[in-house]
């Protein structure tokens, strides 16, 4: 049986591109999908199961739950244990879908949290089997800030969606927590941090099934790596579409 991918962050049905590119290349996926307020209550028909869609596995993420943390990594375990983690912060997506939430509480919780409390749960879970081997990935597509509307006219001339303050606030916290997560793993054998950026000038910004195809060839070339990734290349940003793991470089934001 082929490789288990989980994606969350970007929930189905705006995932699905990113899910049925993994697909495409042989993955068995899994992909967070948005709860009906009956199943974040617990209430839900569905609620506990793991539905089907267009052969991807759907898992309702309540994100603003520990609780729905927890049981998200425990749906990914009955379902065989995944191979392969990608939490994503689309801050282009993100910022269109809380275009009108001007609440810190909310954010602090759904965008900040839910990531923290999801990649601990999945720790935990990878560490009762310390022979397999395990990837972590953090997947951080950039926008641009209200800040680089101001400095910048062409920004401005674009129209599309800017980040707002809680939004750009929360991508750094993303984007933090990953890179010193990954230093706390380096040293370790079974689990291998991935940070991957891509900003909205990349080709693949706009393809999120390309983008997800890359991502995974990526992860099948570091496991033909005849000598593991060094601690200082877990922890370097890897721009997507790099042709491979030998050429990191730390990127700056």
């Amino acid at each position: 049986m082929g490789k288990m991918i989980l994606f969350a962050g970007k929930e189905f049905p705006a995932g699905n591109d990113m899910a049925s590119g993994a697909s495409f290349q042989g993955r068995k996926v899994i992909a967070t999908s948005i709860a009906l307020p009956a199943e974040k209550e617990g209430e839900g028909e569905n609620n506990g199961e793991v539905q089907k869609a267009g052969g991807i596995l759907l898992v309702n993420w309540n994100r603003a739950s520990a609780l729905s943390c927890r049981s998200l990594a425990l749906k990914c375990e009955n379902e065989g244990g995944i191979d392969e983690a990608v939490l994503v912060f689309d801050e282009f997506y993100l910022a269109t879908k809380y275009r009108d939430v001007d609440n810190n509480a909310q954010i602090l919780e759904e965008l900040v949290a839910s990531y923290q409390y999801l990649a601990q749960e999945l720790i935990a879970r990878f560490n009762r089997q310390p022979n397999r081997m395990r990837k972590l990935v953090f997947l951080y597509k950039s926008n641009y800030s209200l800040a680089d509307g101001i400095n910048s006219s062409t920004v401005r001339a674009s129209g599309i969606e800017l980040s707002n303050p809680l939004i750009a606030a929360a991508a750094g916290a993303f984007q933090a927590y990953a890179e010193n997560l990954a230093a706390r793993l380096a040293a370790g054998a079974n689990i291998t941090p991935i940070l991957v950026s891509c900003d909205s000038q990349n080709d693949l910004s706009k393809r999120d099934s390309s983008l997800s195809v890359w991502l995974c060839e990526y992860m099948d070339s570091i496991d033909a790596l005849k000598k593991p990734l060094s601690p200082k290349q877990k922890v370097s940003w890897v721009k997507a579409g790099a042709k491979n793991p030998s050429g990191f470089g730390i990127l700056g934001f």
